[in-house]
């Protein structure tokens, strides 16, 4: 049989074939280093209306930064590529949604601060209401879930009137920059939550790890923890009630407005830095009331665990109790001594610790989606 031998045209048709079939495979290579598997992520945005309501729900060890911005959009970016995020009008102000968070009982373990024993313990459930401006009725909320290990990104409005943000079972890390809102609640089981620029009504439940609060102000404001240290610093406050179960509780160069001002402890340890005038009274049941004074601050004294300091002329009352911890007042704030004696090191080094042991490490956003937002054109 006679071979057919390929005709003349066949011998360009072929090149052009080839040629494209390179092209073609070259651009699949392209699109796969600019958009490999590993970058799949979610991201969406949505226009709001006035007292919109933000619900953030992260799965353990995820990473969250929530910031306050002046346009009327929710922006979101993750990494969780099956995060659920749903939008839909909630009637408030009714026996299913009242007008204030309910906090349910919590189940701890107790550590003994001397023998490091641990005990069963419970923190009591409580109502927390919203800020008074809340107002009863249907609110725009927008609510987005995702999975543990995954990295959230979230822009909300400043008129959101009520931003819930939490870690589900287990640690993580939390961060909220400039909420200026109405009422926030945040809440995790451990590991790291800081609040920057917080101008608002504000429930924090923090069980273990750290609590951080700079250069915030409220007008009503409570903290609980089970061993978690409780930072403040900086801040104002009208309304505040803190306590904790074995966590120390920091209150450094802080300012009172006329109000409640209570901070309590059963074991941990309680620094209580007065940047204004206010009259403060410190009692611990087995520990000691330590004071130190850069200016001159009359002190009654009972004793060296009963002391009350009228501080720069007197004030907000302000009340420090501990049971089995020890109390230190001073004004301003600790940073500004750079030496101080042995006894008062313990509340230095909770002070200048951050994301303790009981913290996973901070997290980092993979390559993949670092490059996924650098293609959205954002920093």
């Amino acid at each position: 049989m006679t071979p057919v031998t390929p005709r003349r045209y066949d011998r360009p048709v072929a090149a052009v074939r080839d040629a494209l079939r390179r092209a073609a495979a070259g651009f699949a290579l392209l699109l796969g280093f600019l958009h490999p598997a590993a970058a799949s992520a979610a991201s969406g945005a949505f226009l709001m209306g006035d007292q919109n309501v933000v619900q953030v729900l992260a799965g353990a060890r995820s990473q969250v930064t929530i910031k306050a911005w002046d346009r009327p959009n929710v922006q979101f970016d993750t990494d969780d590529e099956s995060a659920q995020v749903t939008r839909r009008p909630i009637t408030f102000g009714t026996v299913q949604t009242p007008l204030a968070i309910p906090i349910p009982l919590q189940n701890i373990a107790v550590r003994d601060p001397f023998t490091g024993a641990t005990t069963r313990g419970t923190l009591p459930p409580e109502d927390f209401p919203y800020a008074s401006d809340f107002r009863a009725g249907v609110h725009d909320t927008v609510r987005i879930v995702t999975a543990a290990d995954s990295h959230l990104t979230v822009m909300v409005p400043a008129s959101t009137a009520l931003l819930v943000a939490r870690i589900r079972n287990g640690a993580g890390l939390l961060e909220i920059d400039d909420y200026h809102g109405g009422t926030l609640f945040v809440g995790s089981g451990g590991g790291q939550t800081q609040l920057n620029d917080v101008m608002s009504t504000t429930f924090a439940q923090q069980m273990n790890g750290r609590l951080e609060v700079y250069d915030s102000s409220f007008d009503r404001i409570r903290a609980r923890s089970n061993n978690a240290v409780i930072d403040f610093e900086h801040d104002r406050a009208r309304q505040i009630e803190v306590t904790s179960v074995s966590g120390n509780i920091i209150y450094d160069n802080g300012t009172f407005d006329p109000g409640l001002a209570r901070f309590e402890s059963a074991n941990g340890s309680i620094g209580l830095g007065v940047a204004t005038g206010a009259q403060v009274a410190a009692r611990s049941t087995d520990g000691h009331v330590y004071s130190m004074w850069d200016r001159r601050t009359p002190l009654a004294q009972q004793g060296d665990s009963d002391v009350s300091a009228t501080v720069d002329g007197g004030g907000p009352v302000v009340n420090a109790l501990s049971g089995r911890g020890n109390i230190y007042l001073y004004d301003g704030t600790l940073a500004s001594r750079p030496v101080l004696p042995p006894e008062w090191r313990p509340i230095r080094q909770a002070q200048v610790q951050r994301a303790g042991p009981s913290a996973p490490p901070r997290l980092q956003e993979p390559n993949a989606f670092e490059r996924f937002r650098a293609l959205r054109g954002r920093n």
